[in-house]
């Protein structure tokens, strides 16, 4: 008799164990993960607290899903995709101002924002990520790719921002100014690297 009395009380527990259990490993798997994505925001965090804009880099490197499972090599490669983007739109901005009227100062922006693109940033591509770059191996470098930034990125941005001379504005400043932003950016993720 006593043992019918507490069979029913068994099962019924048994049946809120079998409900618990897919809540449970929900709990679980969430407990796991949670202090991994934690650990990748505070990545993005801590990465972008070294660079000089934190805003346009938190800006630049939440949105992309990657950067979620990047480590600081990854951030840096993001942020060049965000670098490579800003001077593509740059790029065609100037080439649809040449196509209105041949400026001098218009054409030399376009001659090194097509350097900077067809060259200058797959070079960088190829510091960062090791891999095969016009049938040759290029080797990690991270230094190599900060000096790159600087000489071969922001100084020529500088270059056609400053030709127009005094008193007259570029008319794709605004361009301009994100291009050169993204790079000091980049820059400075790829020098914690070093």
């Amino acid at each position: 008799m006593n043992e019918s009395i507490f069979q029913p009380f068994c099962l019924a527990k048994m049946k809120i164990v079998s409900i618990s259990m897919p809540l449970l490993t929900i709990f679980i798997i969430q407990i796991v993960l949670l202090p991994i994505s934690h650990c990748r925001a505070d990545l993005i965090d801590q990465t972008c607290k070294q660079t000089p804009n934190y805003n346009l880099c938190v800006s630049s490197l939440k949105p992309n899903p990657r950067s979620s499972a990047a480590n600081v090599k990854g951030l840096a490669t993001i942020m060049v995709e965000v670098l490579t983007s800003k001077a593509n739109d740059t790029l065609n901005e100037i080439w649809a101002q040449l196509l209105r009227q041949e400026d001098p100062a218009v054409r030399n922006c376009y001659d090194h924002y097509g350097y900077m693109v067809a060259a200058f940033i797959p070079e960088i591509y190829g510091d960062l990520t090791s891999r095969g770059f016009g049938g040759r191996f290029v080797r990690y470098n991270p230094a190599q790719a900060e000096r790159r930034l600087h000489d071969d990125i922001i100084r020529r941005v500088d270059h056609c921002r400053h030709g127009f001379g005094k008193g007259r504005r570029s008319p794709f400043a605004k361009e301009i100014k994100a291009t050169r932003e993204a790079a000091v950016v980049a820059a400075a993720i790829v020098r914690i690297l070093i």
